[in-house]
């Protein structure tokens, strides 16, 4: 089977898994108390405001809109007559069937686990996450507008028990809790220093726990990435870049090898990294099977176990 079938074929397989997972996201998140749908409007109202101060910013300057100025995580469809068209749209329906199509996971990989969601904006990832049957989820994002958004959502909305939205910073993370997964999708290339959020996550999980990575990265066999920083514009939608600065977000951009030698570098075992030929981004899956001593020269916190 030559190249060119094989990414037909994987793309094909990656598409009735979101069929499946897009069901199962539209059943489980639909709405039909007034009260419930109420608080939802309430919540999908706030798009375009500008609030930095919640953040603890002083001003606009050098910081990046999303954090700025409020978006919507996820397509989210509360109801028939009620919608919202998310800025990642269905990346949260899209990316978690690659991540079940690669790694042969079954569609009940979820259930019954204790998951860490980091980077959950407005609760899309998480609801997605208790949907597939996790039994808890700890939710991290370090934007305050979202994590409120995404806390009141699941649990004022939804109701949902088992789920902990925390408005923190994920190098700050610090868990006597041990969990199963670490579900970190579209986050690492935003981390000046991805090597330590990794161990965070390292540190976090139990031993025979997994991680499953996604990042926007190269397309190039070598052990390499690519250095953005956080000066560098992003100019979309006709968006006034001397207004809000879309740069801030893009760090390190891995290729598959690279990402590979970062999770090594945090502690992990059995990875299998991968550019993906249906979205163009890397992939990764990580176990931690052991306790293992992270390497101290030049550790940017030296204090991490």
């Amino acid at each position: 089977m030559d190249d060119e079938t094989q990414k037909k074929e994987y793309i094909e397989r990656v598409k009735a898994v979101q069929g499946r997972l897009k069901s199962r996201f539209d059943s489980f998140t639909a709405l039909t108390d007034p009260a419930k749908l109420a608080l939802a409007k309430q919540l999908t109202d706030q798009q375009g405001t500008i609030d930095p101060e919640i953040e603890g910013l002083k001003s606009t300057e050098n910081q990046r809109d999303l954090s700025i100025k409020f978006h919507w995580g996820h397509n989210h469809r509360f109801s028939e007559d009620f919608s919202v068209t998310g800025r990642m749209g269905n990346r949260h329906i899209n990316l978690m069937a690659q991540f079940l199509v690669r790694y042969g996971l079954p569609d009940t990989h979820f259930e019954g686990k204790d998951v860490i969601d980091v980077g959950c904006w407005t609760g899309g990832t998480t609801l997605l996450l208790k949907a597939m049957g996790a039994a808890n989820v700890l939710a991290l994002e370090e934007v305050q507008k979202y994590a409120r958004t995404a806390r009141i959502l699941t649990q004022d909305v939804y109701e949902q028990d088992g789920i902990s939205c925390e408005g923190t910073n994920l190098y700050d993370l610090e868990t006597s809790k041990k969990y199963d997964i670490a579900y970190f999708p579209g986050v690492i290339y935003h981390l000046s220093d991805p090597v330590l959020a990794l161990r965070r996550l390292f540190n976090a999980l139990k031993d025979g726990g997994e991680i499953l990575v996604e990042s926007a990265g190269l397309n190039d066999p070598r052990n390499i990435c690519r250095f953005d920083g956080n000066r560098v514009m992003h100019d979309t939608e006709g968006e006034d870049v001397t207004k809000l600065n879309r740069g801030g977000w893009n760090w390190f951009l891995p290729s598959a090898s690279c990402l590979e030698r970062w999770m090594i570098e945090a502690g992990f075992e059995d990875m299998d990294c991968f550019f993906s030929p249906a979205t163009s981004r890397v992939f990764g899956y990580g176990r931690r099977r052991r306790h293992v001593e992270i390497t101290r020269a030049g550790l940017s916190d030296r204090r991490i176990p």
